[in-house]
């Protein structure tokens, strides 16, 4: 069973993926940058409750859990009923499931350029975000802003090497999944296409055509030579 969405509704979902994204993104290059400048055990711990965490971070992580789990979920659902409807006869025996596109459909993209267009707005936003947190963390625990020092400041100076790593992995397997999908889509399309009749595509000719169709057929049937077999005669 296939679901079509509208092209609002596909813009929709797509941005909520991509927001559910750069969540996780947050919520792991947030952790990277602290284990990256305090080590894991009590020196992470010690820093995270400095830094105020203690009263909000558990629930957003519990959040970004669940909501990048049901994600994860739903891109398997996607791609095995894609795969299932672009299945033919053919391919019962077993086909890889990294495999192109069958032969009349192929995706628009390539997966590097969805690596490309994936990782750069990821980038940019998780970076944002972490600064704006940062920087809300600072007014509150210690009344003063630290502004771009949170992505390359005295506080922070691997913050941007970690965050620019997070987002490039959760890119790549944010653009392999999104590539996979749409590898899927084209191949159903390229089915749905091979299985139409090629040519005109009318179930019934036009009408113009069957006059002319008529008008042959009677001056071939005047003009032949042999018009055929006579009535029989009555006794």
């Amino acid at each position: 069973m296939t679901f079509q969405a509208s092209p609002g509704a596909a813009r929709v979902l797509a941005a909520l993926r991509f927001g559910l994204l750069a969540l996780a993104c947050l919520w792991l290059a947030h952790d990277a940058v602290f284990a990256a400048e305090h080590g894991l055990g009590a020196g992470f711990n010690e820093a995270m409750s400095a830094g105020g965490h203690d009263g909000y971070w558990p629930i957003f992580s519990t959040v970004v859990v669940i909501a990048v789990t049901l994600l994860g979920l739903w891109s398997a659902v996607r791609i095995g009923r894609l795969a299932a409807a672009g299945r033919g006869p053919s391919d019962r025996g077993g086909r890889s499931a990294l495999a192109g596109p069958a032969k009349g459909g192929r995706p628009a993209r390539s997966y590097r350029q969805d690596l490309r267009a994936l990782w750069l707005p990821l980038l940019a936003l998780t970076a944002t975000a972490f600064t704006v947190q940062e920087n809300i963390e600072h007014i509150a625990g210690h009344r003063h802003l630290i502004g771009l020092g949170a992505l390359a400041g005295p506080e922070y100076p691997l913050a941007l090497p970690a965050i620019a790593l997070v987002t490039l992995v959760a890119a790549a397997l944010g653009a392999l999944v999104r590539w996979r999908i749409a590898v899927l889509e084209a191949r159903v399309a390229g089915r749905l296409h091979l299985g139409r009749p090629r040519g005109h595509e009318a179930s019934r000719p036009a009408e113009r055509w069957v006059d002319v169709a008529s008008i042959l057929a009677h001056s071939r049937f005047l003009t032949r030579p042999d018009a055929g077999r006579a009535p029989p005669r009555l006794a």
